[in-house]
């Protein structure tokens, strides 16, 4: 096997596995935004026809038990949709690098400023949702306060997408391993 085109095989592969992660992080992350839109309004719809409605006694229970049958959505999940939309009533407040998991942990927090504070360190450090669980757990809100060091605006420039990719592709073998099974075929 020439030692060249090992060298170059090499590094083609690793350049196109990069490309395949970078665009299949991108295009969950796509999935995931859109989720996060269309949930809001859902959100948005539930809670006007409640408000249409809220002379009628028990009206948004039957409607959220009703909409649960026929969407095939648990009633817990519509009831967080709408408790995010209530959280958010403004759509362009919500930070497009968080996920919709994201949102289902911030949007149980208590105080608007704690949600902020959780929403900006989670986009700013790339916080996955075991992180971010974490963080609240360990009152990382409560300990920024004390020390005057809570911060609700996100910076102009966010870390860089590269800084997302964890896990990269892997192969099972070898590529000068493959490329030499490939020849002696």
């Amino acid at each position: 096997m020439d030692k060249f085109l090992t060298q170059d095989y090499d590094a083609l592969l690793k350049d196109v596995k990069s490309l395949l992660q970078k665009g299949l992080t991108k295009a969950y992350k796509a999935v995931d935004n859109i989720k996060v839109q269309t949930y809001w309004q859902v959100g948005e719809r539930i809670v006007r026809e409640e408000l249409g409605q809220k002379g009628r006694a028990d009206y948004g229970k039957r409607l959220i038990d009703n909409l649960s049958v026929d969407l095939g959505f648990k009633r817990t999940d519509l009831y967080l949709i709408v408790q995010f939309y209530r959280s958010y009533p403004i759509v362009r407040l919500l930070t497009g690098q968080l996920s919709w998991t994201h949102y289902t942990v911030i949007i149980r927090l208590k105080t608007e400023e704690e949600r902020k504070f959780y929403e900006v360190q989670s986009a700013i450090g790339r916080w996955s949702v075991k992180k971010l669980k974490e963080k609240i757990k360990n009152q990382e809100y409560q300990r920024a306060k004390k020390t005057g060091d809570v911060v609700t605006e996100l910076p102009l420039q966010l870390p860089s997408p590269e800084d997302v990719f964890k896990k990269p592709i892997t192969g099972t073998s070898s590529p000068s391993r493959r490329i030499t099974q490939r020849n002696n075929l």
